[in-house]
C-alpha cells in the first residue's frame, strides 16, 4: 500500500502560483519568535501563528495569529485547515506541565493528519532515544514516533544545548568574571545558537527538495562538541577577559535528583538532564545538517555572534 511519505511532494509554490502556507505553533517563545522572524522574511510562505490568545494581524511581517491550544483538539482542526506545512517548537515542560509536551503533541499529530498537512517540521532533541529517563527528552521522541506512524510526511530537526537562553544565565556570569558549569569541566556534548537552530527550522518548512522529507537532522557545530572548559576558554579569549569556573558536581544532581522531584517536577527534569549529559552521549552527528541546510557555523564563530548580541564584545 502506497503511504503518504512515500508520494510526498516538495514545498513551493503550487500549481496556482501562491504561496505554501505555514502554521507555526509555539510562536511565542524565546525560539518560537526567531523562527516566525525567519519565516516572515521567506516569501516562497504565507505564514500564520498559533497563539492561545487573540492577536491582531502583524502588517509590518504579513503574519496572521490564529487561535489555538496544543489541549483543545478542536481548535487545532480549526487553525490547521489549509495549511501545507506545520513548524512546532511547542513545550509545556519549562512553563506549565509535561503534558502538554505528551498529550499536546499527539493531538497535533492527529490534528496535522486529520488535515491532511504535507509537512510536518518538528523540533525534537540530539539523542532523546536514549535518554528515557529525561521526561522532556522522551516526550520529543514519543512524538517523533506518533509522527511517523501518523504517515504524514516529516522532518525531525533535532537541537543540542542551547548556547544562548531567554535569561542568559551565561553571559550574566561572564560579565562578573565567571562560569558557571554542570558536572565537570572535560565531558563534552553538543551546543547551537538558537539564531542558527531558528534559521535551520524556517529551512525546513520552506526548502522545496523531496530529499529533505522524513529526514531526522541533527543540529551542532563544525569542529564538534564542547566541554565547559573550552567554551570558557573561546569566550575568555574573545573578550580577552579571565574566567574563573564554578562547578556544580555530578553528585549533586545524583543526590538531589529524588527529593527535588516531591515538590519540582521541572526541578526533576533537569537535573535527570544534566546526567544524561555525563553519558558522553548528547552529541550531533552533523551530516545531514550540512546536506540540507549549508556549512555549520563552528563554536568560535557562533560564541562571537553570541558575545555580541549580550554587548560582550
Amino acid at each position: 500500500m502506497t503511504k503518504p511519505q512515500d508520494i510526498a511532494q516538495p514545498v513551493g509554490k503550487g500549481q496556482s502560483g501562491e504561496p505554501k502556507k505555514v502554521l507555526l505553533v509555539g510562536a511565542t517563545g524565546f525560539l518560537g519568535a526567531k523562527i516566525l522572524a525567519n519565516l516572515a522574511q521567506d516569501t516562497s510562505v504565507k505564514v500564520s501563528a498559533m497563539s492561545r490568545k487573540d492577536r491582531p494581524f502583524d502588517a509590518a511581517t504579513c503574519v496572521e495569529w490564529v487561535r489555538g491550544d496544543l489541549m483543545d483538539p478542536a481548535s487545532l482542526d480549526k487553525v490547521l485547515a489549509g495549511v501545507d506545512v506545520v513548524v512546532s517548537s511547542a513545550n509545556g515542560y519549562m512553563k506549565e506541565s509535561i503534558e502538554t509536551d505528551f498529550q499536546g503533541n499527539r493531538n497535533l499529530v492527529d490534528a496535522a493528519k486529520r488535515a491532511g498537512v504535507g509537512r510536518f517540521v518538528f523540533l525534537s532533541i540530539v539523542a532523546c532515544e536514549k535518554a528515557v529517563d529525561v521526561p522532556h527528552f522522551h516526550a520529543k521522541k514519543v512524538a517523533e514516533d506518533l509522527i511517523v506512524e501518523s504517515g504524514v510526511p516529516y522532518i525531525f530537526v533535532r537541537a543540542p544545548a542551547f548556547l544562548d537562553q531567554s535569561a542568559d544565565y551565561v553571559a550574566d556570569a561572564v560579565k562578573a568574571g565567571r562560569f558557571y558549569a554542570v558536572g565537570d569541566k572535560t565531558t563534552r556534548w553538543s551546543y547551537v545558537l538558537t539564531d542558527d537552530l531558528a534559521a535551520n527550522l524556517a529551512s525546513a518548512a520552506s526548502n522545496p527538495g523531496a530529499e529533505i522529507v522524513n529526514q531526522t537532522i541533527d543540529i551542532g557545530w563544525r569542529d564538534g562538541p564542547k566541554s565547559q572548559e573550552e567554551l570558557a576558554r573561546i569566550i575568555s579569549h574573545l573578550l580577552n577577559k579571565p574566567l574563573s569556573i564554578w562547578t556544580v558536581p555530578w553528585i549533586v544532581f545524583r543526590l538531589l535528583a529524588r527529593p527535588v522531584r516531591l515538590f519540582s517536577e521541572l526541578g526533576f527534569d533537569l537535573m535527570q538532564m544534566f546526567l544524561f549529559f555525563r553519558k558522553g552521549e548528547f552529541v550531533s552527528e552533523i551530516s545531514r545538517q550540512e546536506q540540507f541546510f549549508g556549512p555549520a557555523p563552528t563554536s568560535r564563530d557562533a560564541i562571537a555572534r553570541w558575545a555580541k548580541a549580550n554587548s560582550l564584545i
